[in-house]
């Protein structure tokens, strides 16, 4: 049976045409070889995984999200969202993901994607604004990655991820913005964590200020 690929969500924002960022992996036409010594040479700026672009590429989201795309099946790329770590890291606030985490929205199920590559995968329910299309890919929206990180990670690594997302130009994020979304979410085993962890990084934003 086939499945069609997932709509458009209603907040996507497609890139322009014509302005899709240029990302190299091996085989078209180097091997893995020749780009990791381009990328030693200063030549390449190493994405994630085995995707590259020209070092004097600006390293925006849009090129980040070409980047994983590039290394991706397509079955993944129609059936899953990009969310939590590696969707802060498209938005320029966390490190390249050792492993994708790719979100399955319901009522797909994690069998439909097929196999993972290496991809953490999690079912999840989604809404219609919690995505944004980037080229080949959908992302989790700052938002929801922002209840994301405070819900499902702990620790200095949460805090840091959110505390970039927080202060990150043009995301439009707030301590009490994130808040309010957490406390849409159904029951969650850490959502009193993560409302620690939000009430200290708006403490912390007062005491800068």
């Amino acid at each position: 049976m086939r499945h069609a690929p997932l709509p458009l969500p209603k907040s996507s924002r497609p890139l322009p045409a014509g302005r899709l960022p240029e990302v190299l992996v091996p085989g078209r036409p180097f091997t893995s070889s020749e780009l990791q010594a381009m990328a030693n040479d200063g030549v390449l700026q190493q994405l994630v995984d085995d995707s590259y672009a020209p070092a004097a590429t600006a390293p925006t989201p849009e090129l980040r999200a070409a980047g994983l795309a590039a290394v991706l099946t397509a079955q993944l790329k129609r059936r899953t969202v990009v969310g939590r770590m590696s969707a802060a890291w498209i938005y320029g606030c966390a490190h390249p993901p050792p492993a994708p985490v790719l979100l399955v929205p319901a009522p797909r199920r994690l069998s439909s994607t097929g196999r993972g590559h290496g991809a953490l995968l999690h079912e999840v329910v989604l809404g219609d604004y919690d995505v944004l299309e980037f080229g080949a890919i959908l992302v989790t929206s700052p938002l929801r990655t922002a209840v994301d990180i405070a819900v499902h990670s702990e620790g200095r690594l949460a805090a840091q991820t959110l505390r970039r997302l927080l202060g990150q130009p043009g995301l439009g994020l707030t301590p009490s913005l994130v808040a309010r979304a957490l406390e849409t979410l159904p029951r969650q085993p850490h959502k009193q964590r993560a409302r620690n962890l939000l009430t200290r990084l708006a403490a912390t934003a007062s005491n800068t200020r």
